[in-house]
Formats: structure tokens, C-alpha cells, sequence
């Protein structure tokens, strides 16, 4: 198994496709999972039953999945429940790491995507980005390998999981 984790924007759901297909693996990504198996979004389950609901629904879902796959893993999802833990213990982590202003280019323009970032001002999602990257970082720090991705095309980040894991 193999698990991308970082902020949102890094570019985990992008690069788990690409990889999958690579290397003929089935790929997850956790928050489309989630959303397959609620039959509603991520922005749904956050306003019906909150935050902690949905990350015990990440959580049951790295503990059922079992055959050997790609996972994209939902930003928040290595900070919650062990779950660094458990994706260590099932397979190979992999931090996809992005500036702050990296990932404030890739997210300000994608705010009605995403339920953590909709209503915020260009200036809120700047502070927001760095404190939440701040609290998160010892919890992505704990991944086996970390790929800087800033000023990266989507082939060099690639090419960087797969060199990565083909030394495995």
C-alpha cells in the first residue's frame, strides 16, 4: 500500500491517479470514497454531522481498505485517530509538501470545492493555510518520505513517487 498524504492542493489525488495507472494498482481517494459510500459530499457530511464524523468514516475506511492500492489520503486525515499509525503500519507513506504560497496559489480559486475554505477572503486563506499547516506538520512530518512539490510539474513529482518506490 501505498499512501499520499499532505495539504490540500498538494496534489495527492492527481498523482495517486497517475501512479495507479502506472503501475496497474487500484487508487483511493479517501474523500471520494467517503462520498461513494454516504451517497452525499464531503461539504454535506461536514454541515449534517460535522468534523468528527467524518473523520471516523476516514479512519473505518484505512482500516477496511486491504488489497494492495494507491490512497490519496483527505488532508485532515493523518492528523486524526492514529491514522499516521495505522497507514504506517499497513504500507508507505509518502508527504506530498507544499509551501504556503504554493498552496495558496493552487486553493484560492478552488474555495467552493472545498468545506474547510469556502467562505474565507483571499487574506483569511493565507493565515489559515499557515496555521493549519503549522499544527499539521508534526503529524505529515512522520511520513517515510517527504517530496517538495513546489515549482514541480506533475511528471516531476511522478517521476519522484516512483523513483521512490521502485527502490522498495
Amino acid at each position: 500500500m501505498i499512501y499520499l498524504i499532505g495539504y490540500m492542493g498538494a496534489g495527492k489525488t492527481t498523482i495517486t491517479k497517475l501512479l495507479a495507472n502506472k503501475l496497474s494498482l487500484p487508487f483511493y481517494d479517501t474523500d471520494q470514497e467517503i462520498e461513494k459510500n454516504q451517497k452525499r459530499s464531503v461539504s454535506e457530511i461536514f454541515k449534517k454531522d460535522g468534523e468528527l464524523y467524518f473523520r471516523m468514516l476516514e479512519t473505518e475506511l484505512l482500516e477496511n481498505i486491504n488489497q494492495n492500492s494507491i490512497i490519496a489520503c483527505g488532508g485532515g486525515l493523518p492528523i486524526h485517530n492514529n491514522n499516521m499509525g495505522l497507514i504506517n503500519s499497513k504500507g508507505i507513506s509518502i508527504y506530498l509538501k507544499a509551501s504556503n504560497n504554493c498552496l495558496f496559489n493552487r486553493l484560492k480559486n478552488e474555495k467552493q470545492s472545498r468545506p474547510l475554505i469556502e467562505n474565507k477572503t483571499d487574506e483569511k486563506l493565507k493565515i489559515y493555510i499557515k496555521n493549519e499547516l503549522q499544527s499539521r506538520s508534526p503529524f505529515y512530518n512522520l511520513a517515510n518520505h517527504t517530496i517538495l512539490v513546489d515549482n514541480k510539474s506533475t511528471n516531476e513529482v511522478l517521476r519522484e513517487v516512483n523513483s521512490l518506490i521502485s527502490t522498495l
